[in-house]
């Protein structure tokens, strides 16, 4: 019994605190991403957007979570894409120690924990086809050259 507790207790750890070798599948549009599943802080549904005056397009505006905000940016407005309007209210909250932001997103496919062998550095092979890696420091990068902030 002592061995299942254990067991049970190790997967529960590893899905809140994040398992570095498992990754989440999610997409943006017809967009599909991966990104490490310990690096995400929590996906949000739902929430309500308060919106920012006189800010870049693609910051759509802040969303409060338990009492903390989180910038959320629309990649999609960011890379100036056409049709970049995202029905779907899902929002992917990464753990940051700098800031808070978060991108929104149309869905969360599925977590999985690929071979070793099908990460690279900027993909992971899912179904057999590569995904491109989220960098969310690019994100970064972009809000301080557009608001003019040093990083």
């Amino acid at each position: 019994m002592e061995e299942i507790d254990a067991k049970t207790e190790k997967e529960i750890k590893e899905l809140y605190e994040g398992n570095d070798t498992s990754y989440l599948i999610f997409s943006i549009k017809e967009h599909r991403y991966a990104f490490k599943s310990s690096l995400i802080q929590e996906i949000v549904y739902g929430s309500k957007i308060h919106v920012i005056p006189f800010a870049p397009d693609y910051i759509e505006g802040v969303l409060n979570c338990r009492g903390n905000p989180f910038t959320v940016i629309n990649v999609l407005k960011m890379d100036k894409e056409e049709n970049s309007e995202i029905n779907e209210k899902v929002f992917l909250l990464f753990k940051r120690d700098d800031d808070n932001f978060c991108i929104h997103i149309s869905n969360i496919e599925v977590f999985f924990e690929p071979e070793a062998e099908d990460i690279l550095a900027d993909k992971v092979k899912y179904k057999f086809k590569f995904i491109p890696i989220f960098d969310p420091d690019r994100i970064e990068e972009q809000l301080c050259a557009d608001l003019g902030k040093d990083e």
